[in-house]
């Protein structure tokens, strides 16, 4: 009868009953919302971090990181390869040659660190073979051992990437979401080829204006984007006597990761190539990378290996991408933030509400402690009244944050503004939030804890009241 009657009393005054629920619907959708957003932003550069950049466990020469020359390479590699087969929790691995790098065209040139691999192999443990960007080539292949898979961003350095406004540009913007006035202005940069993307904005800058640049330039940019494919890159390297060697590669394809710092820092070639370059009768191996089927498990296969590593220093994704572990890692602490300071200011607002509650039926509370409801009964349905209206509008907001949330999980929030900051960093513009079932349930133990806590006060209020005195109160 208590549940019953506590319910009934949530909606006697319907317009305040409501103000409370609307306000702790539209908190907790914020709150499931922003959580969503940095859940999935963690997510996407851990997996960037493990799949793209540094897989879940490499090992190295233990003097390799330190100084990365050529002749530090992985001591007993045949026992370690016998190991690594022997691995329960192993999914793939890969050896790769991994050299400091100079590449030049006529038009530009860049440093960076030039890795030697097995193609098929490196399919199994990296996913930068699906980065390739759209007319942007395909990945390397052992058929054609000259080939050199380099960035977007590298391309961008060494020139060999341009920009032109074809008609065949302006059909598709046409037929697209530009407006009318942009396409006219548009036509005064026809068939001008520039070869960098700071020329071209700067020329869309002056021709259309800031704004309308911001807000038109990207998808202008990606459709009048073109790449030098099969173009010849000079690279210099030291080979094993420390002496600069040069070598002729052509570019097979141009991808582009979530992190620019990455991207513009790496290439790769086929390992057999790379080693007619550095001179000697085998392939060097400088870096082990490990794949394994749970990621949780990192910790645990880095520990097996550091027993036989000898000379060798075993690292997990946490250690050599320790922005991602710590974002990982933080999420408990992130929860705690965001849902506590939501409860905290809704918790005023329903004690706030069940007090004038309790205030206004001051007489009735007193006649029914008169006709012998006891005090624990009464405390109880001040209680549930403030437990209904509280997880009235939880579950309301639960509801509409989880589908606001897997609506944009699906589309992705493009950071536009601040997308080239974030991207140096090595985290993605483009973040697609998800929301986890722990962290409704978290959320459902948060509410329930603050319906309690704010039940106590105006609980206890009533149970101060002196029948007597309530009867006499109008």
């Amino acid at each position: 009868m208590i549940w019953s009657i506590a319910w009934k009393n949530v909606w006697r005054n319907r317009k305040r009953s409501l103000v409370v629920i609307v306000a702790v619907s539209l908190g907790i959708t914020g709150g499931v919302f922003l959580f969503g957003f940095v859940e999935g932003w963690s997510r996407q550069r851990m997996d960037n971090a493990i799949y793209n950049e540094v897989s879940h466990i490499q090992i190295h020469n233990s003097e390799y990181r330190k100084n990365e020359e050529i002749g530090l390479t992985v001591q007993n590699l045949n026992g370690l390869s016998r190991s690594i087969d022997t691995l329960r929790e192993l999914s793939a691995w890969t050896k790769r040659t991994k050299i400091i790098a100079m590449l030049e065209t006529p038009w530009g040139n860049t440093g960076l660190k030039l890795y030697g691999i097995n193609p098929e192999k490196e399919k199994r443990i990296s996913r930068i073979h699906n980065m390739i960007v759209r007319d942007g080539g395909r990945y390397i292949d052992k058929k054609n051992p000259s080939d050199i898979l380099i960035s977007d961003k590298t391309a961008d350095m060494l020139k060999l990437k341009h920009y032109i406004i074809s008609d065949t540009v302006i059909a598709k913007l046409t037929g697209g979401k530009i407006p009318e006035r942009i396409i006219e202005k548009l036509e005064r940069l026809k068939n001008i080829r520039y070869r960098s993307s700071g020329d071209f904005n700067e020329a869309l800058i002056a021709e259309m204006g800031k704004k309308e640049t911001e807000s038109f330039g990207p998808v202008i940019s990606e459709l009048s984007r073109s790449y030098r494919i099969r173009s010849r890159i000079q690279v210099t390297i030291s080979d094993l006597g420390g002496n600069p060697v040069h070598g002729i590669f052509r570019v097979c394809g141009v991808y582009r990761t979530a992190n620019t710092g990455f991207d513009q820092t790496t290439a790769f070639v086929n390992e057999d190539e790379l080693v007619k370059l550095y001179g000697g009768k085998e392939i060097l191996t400088h870096e082990i990378a490990i794949l394994l089927n749970n990621t949780d498990e990192s910790g645990m296969v880095r520990d097996k290996l550091n027993r036989i590593a000898g000379n060798n220093s075993v690292s997990t994704w946490r250690e050599l991408a320790p922005d991602a572990a710590l974002l990982n890692d933080f999420m408990i602490v992130y929860y705690f933030i965001f849902i506590g300071i939501i409860m905290l200011a809704l918790a005023f607002g329903i004690i706030n509400t069940m007090l004038m509650a309790v205030l206004e039926r001051t007489r009735e509370l007193g006649m029914l402690m008169a006709i012998g409801m006891n005090r624990r009964r009464v405390f109880a349905m001040i209680m549930l009244e403030t437990v209904f209206l509280t997880f009235t509008g939880a579950i309301a907001g639960m509801l509409s944050g989880w589908v606001i949330t897997g609506i944009l999980g699906k589309t992705g929030i493009y950071l536009s503004g601040w997308a080239e900051g974030f991207e140096a960093l090595g985290f993605a513009s483009r973040v697609y939030p998800v929301v986890t079932i722990d962290f409704i349930m978290f959320t459902s133990l948060m509410v329930t804890a603050t319906a309690i806590l704010a039940s106590v006060w105006p609980a206890r209020k009533a149970l101060k009241l002196i029948p007597a005195d309530a009867l006499s109160t109008k």
